[in-house]
C-alpha cells in the first residue's frame, strides 16, 4: 500500500488500483420501526392507523401534490451487484425471456393521494379525477414487477438515470362510459443507446383494416361471423420477456419516495426503446401457437385461422387493441386461450348497430348489413393555415403558442393526409402535392386550405363495405400517371385497388397518389411505373385474401393507356430500354396467369385518375357514394 494507492501482483504484473471506502447508506437500528429521512418520524409498516393518518408537518408546509410514498420494509438492505453494461450485438433482437431474481425485500409500494390546491389549477385543468387513476396504475405495476425501487448509490457511476412521468386522459369524453386513465411513462426520448437496438414494432396496415372490414361485412350472413375489439389492460407490462438493458428512472413528482431511492425498471414500460417489441412477440406468439393461427405475407399483423378445432377468425393487431372477424367457435377457443394465459383484458366489445367502435383511430359503425368507416373525430381536429403566427391545437387539447405560418401548413398538411390515408381518398392527390412542397406561398397556403375546408364540411364522409358474393369475387386494381405535372416536372402516380364481384358490388382496399421517385421521359414511363406499383400491392392483398378464404382469388388490372396495354398483350418491344425489365415482369405473371386479366379502359371510368389530377373524378366519387363500379372496356383479351 502506498498512501490511498494499492499494489496488486497480476498474470501480467503489477498493476495499481486506488482504494476508496464507502460509508453504508443504510442501517436500520431497529427491527420494527424504520426512519424515513426526509420526514423526520419513525413509522411502522405494520400500523394501519399510521400509514393512513396525514403526513408529516414537513410536507404540509408546501401544497404537496398527488404523492405515491414508498415505505421500505422491515431490515431492508440492498447488496445487489449492478448489471454489466457489456452487451452482445447478436441479443439485440432477441425476445426470449432472461431470468432474473427479483428480492423479496423490495419496498412495497403504498399509495398516498392529497386533493391538489388552487395554485396547480392552471397546469391541471382538473386533477382531482386522475387521483385514482394513478393509484391504479401503480398498483397494477407494483403487482407484475414491473420495477423495483433501489437505492442509489447501488447503480454504478456514469449511468444515465432516466426521469419518468404521469400521462393523464379522459376516455370517451362527454359519454356515459367516459373515464380517466393515467399511464407511468418513462421519458426516453434522449437515450443514446436505441440506436443499436429496434426500437418500432409491427403495427396493423391500414389496407390490411380495411381488408378485414370488407370480409367482415361480407361474411357475416355467408359464414356467421361476428366483429369485435379486444382490449389489453397495461399491455407493455403483461410482456413474458424482460428488458435486455438497465433502466433506472428517477420517479415523477407525485411519487414520494424515500431520499437516495430510485426506479429500476425490469420490464417493458411505455416509452422505453423496444418495449412494443417484447409486447408483440409475446401476443403474436400467443395467436401463433395457442389458436392455431398462420401470418399473412402481407402484413405480420394480420393473421387467420380456419381450422376445425379452433373455427374461423381473422384478427388485426394494434398494440394492446386486436379487431377480431370470428364465428362462434373461435370465440370460444380465444377466450378459453386468453384465460388460459392469464392475460388481464377488458371485457370484448361487439360490433351493432347500436354499438360502433373504436379502432386504431377510425370509427366502425354497423349499418343495416353494411359496415362504414369514418374518422369524423379527426376532421374536427384539423383547422386552417393563417398567414400569421397563431395558436394551434394538438389532438390531445394541448395548445401550440405562437405557431409559425410554415408550422401550421406542416401540421395541418400531416393531419389532413392522415384522414386522407384512412378513409378519405379523394383528398389524396391535394395532400400530396402539399407534402412536396417544402417553402409554401401563398398558392400552397390556399390550395391546401381548401382541401382542408372540404375535409371538415365532409368529416362525416367515409367508405362503406357492402358484402360481396364470395363465389364471383375478385381483385381488381386501376393505375394511372400524370407525365411531368408537378412543379418540379416530376410525375404523378396512383392506384385504386377494389374488391369487387359479378353484380359490380365494389369496396375500395387502397390506394395511392405519390410523386413519382424516378425520372421519366415519356407518358408510357410514367404509367408503367404507376401500374407496377399497384400491381406490386395487388399481389400480395391478393395473395393475403385468397389464403384467408382458403380459394382462388383472381387478379385483374385496369389501364386506360393505349399503348401500355398493347406493350403487355403483345410482344413488341420500346426503345426506352430499362423498361422492359418492369415489362417483361409483367409479361411473365400474365403468362403464368397471376394476372388474370389485362384490360384498356375507358379514361373517365377510371377511378385512379383522381390520384394523379386535382380536377373531379366521377368514377371515384360514384365508387365511394354507391359500392358500384362499371368497367367499362376498350380492348382486352379472350384466354381460354
Amino acid at each position: 500500500m502506498e498512501k490511498e494507492t494499492c499494489i496488486i501482483e497480476l498474470p501480467r504484473g503489477p498493476t495499481r488500483f486506488r482504494s476508496t471506502s464507502v460509508k453504508p447508506y443504510y442501517d436500520a437500528t431497529e427491527e420494527e420501526n424504520i426512519t424515513l429521512p426526509e420526514f423526520g418520524t419513525v413509522m411502522s409498516p405494520e400500523d394501519p392507523e399510521a400509514l393512513q393518518g396525514p403526513l408529516p408537518n414537513a410536507l404540509q408546509d408546501d401544497e404537496v401534490l398527488d404523492s405515491i410514498t414508498v415505505i421500505p420494509p422491515e431490515g431492508y438492505t440492498s447488496n445487489k451487484p449492478p448489471r454489466s453494461s457489456a452487451r452482445n450485438a447478436s441479443d439485440v433482437d432477441q425476445f426470449e425471456c432472461t431470468s432474473r431474481d427479483i428480492s423479496s425485500s423490495t419496498p412495497q409500494i403504498r399509495v398516498f393521494m392529497q386533493e391538489h390546491t388552487a395554485q396547480y389549477m392552471t397546469d391541471l385543468p382538473d386533477p382531482v379525477k386522475y387521483k385514482d387513476s394513478r393509484k391504479k396504475e401503480i398498483e397494477g405495476l407494483t403487482e407484475k414487477s414491473v420495477f423495483e425501487v433501489v437505492p442509489i448509490l447501488d447503480i454504478p457511476p456514469g449511468t444515465h438515470i432516466f426521469r419518468s412521468r404521469f400521462v393523464d386522459e379522459v376516455k370517451n369524453e362527454g359519454t356515459s362510459t367516459e373515464f380517466s386513465k393515467s399511464r407511468l411513462v418513462i421519458q426516453a426520448y434522449n437515450d443514446v443507446e436505441k440506436t443499436t437496438v429496434l426500437t418500432q414494432s409491427p403495427i396493423i396496415q391500414r389496407s390490411c383494416q380495411r381488408i378485414l372490414a370488407s370480409l367482415a361485412a361480407s361474411t357475416r350472413k355467408a359464414s356467421d361471423t361476428s366483429v369485435y375489439i379486444q382490449d389489453i389492460t397495461q399491455a407493455y407490462t403483461q410482456s413474458t420477456s424482460n428488458l435486455h438493458r438497465t433502466f433506472y428512472a428517477h420517479t415523477p413528482e407525485e411519487m414520494n419516495l424515500p431520499t437516495g431511492m430510485i426506479l429500476l425498471v425490469i420490464k417493458p414500460l411505455y416509452n422505453v426503446p423496444k418495449a412494443g417489441n417484447h409486447w408483440f412477440k409475446t401476443y403474436h406468439t400467443h395467436h401463433y401457437e395457442k389458436l392455431k393461427m398462420q401470418q399473412s405475407t402481407y402484413d405480420p399483423c394480420l393473421l387467420y385461422t380456419n381450422n376445425e378445432d379452433t373455427g374461423f377468425g381473422i384478427v388485426g393487431l394494434q398494440t394492446d387493441d386486436t379487431l377480431i372477424v370470428d364465428n362462434e367457435k373461435f370465440i370460444q377457443a380465444e377466450e378459453k386461450e386468453l384465460k388460459d394465459a392469464n392475460f388481464i383484458a377488458k371485457d370484448r366489445e361487439e360490433l351493432t348497430h347500436d354499438h360502433p367502435l373504436k379502432f386504431n383511430g377510425v370509427t366502425l359503425a354497423l349499418q343495416e348489413d353494411d359496415i362504414y368507416l369514418n374518422q369524423e373525430k379527426q376532421c374536427m381536429n384539423l383547422q386552417s393555415v393563417s398567414a400569421e403566427s397563431t395558436d394551434i391545437h394538438d389532438t390531445r387539447g394541448k395548445v401550440r403558442k405562437n405557431a409559425s405560418t410554415h408550422d401550421q401548413y406542416v401540421t395541418q398538411r400531416a393531419r389532413g393526409a392522415y384522414v386522407a390515408t384512412m378513409c378519405q381518398p379523394e383528398a389524396s392527390f391535394d395532400l400530396s402535392i402539399a407534402a412536396q412542397t417544402t417553402k409554401p406561398d401563398k398558392d400552397d397556403i390556399t390550395a391546401l386550405n381548401k382541401r382542408i375546408k372540404w375535409q371538415k364540411e365532409n368529416s362525416s364522409r367515409g367508405l362503406n363495405y357492402v358484402p360481396l358474393d364470395l363465389d364471383s369475387f375478385k381483385i381488381v386494381v386501376f393505375a394511372d400517371a400524370s407525365f411531368a405535372n408537378n412543379k418540379d416536372y416530376s410525375s404523378q402516380i396512383g392506384y385504386v385497388i377494389v374488391m369487387m364481384d359479378k353484380h359490380n358490388n365494389a369496396n375500395t382496399i387502397h390506394w395511392s397518389s405519390i410523386k413519382c421517385k424516378r425520372i421519366t421521359h415519356s407518358v408510357l414511363a410514367s404509367e408503367l411505373y404507376g401500374l407496377v406499383q399497384g400491381f406490386d400491392i395487388d399481389a400480395a392483398i391478393t395473395a393475403t385474401v385468397g389464403a384467408i378464404l382458403n380459394q382462388e382469388t383472381p387478379l385483374t388490372i385496369c389501364t386506360d393507356s393505349k399503348s401500355l396495354y398493347n406493350l403487355l398483350t403483345k410482344l413488341g418491344t420500346t426503345s426506352e430500354k430499362r423498361l422492359m425489365i418492369d415489362i417483361m415482369a409483367l409479361r411473365q405473371s400474365y403468362e403464368r396467369r397471376e394476372i388474370v386479366e389485362v384490360i384498356w379502359i375507358d379514361g373517365p371510368t377510371n377511378p385512379a385518375d383522381a390520384m394523379t389530377k386535382g380536377k373531379p373524378c366521377q368514377a371515384l366519387t360514384d365508387l365511394i357514394n354507391t359500392n358500384k363500379i362499371s368497367i367499362k372496356p376498350m380492348k382486352w383479351v379472350e384466354r381460354e
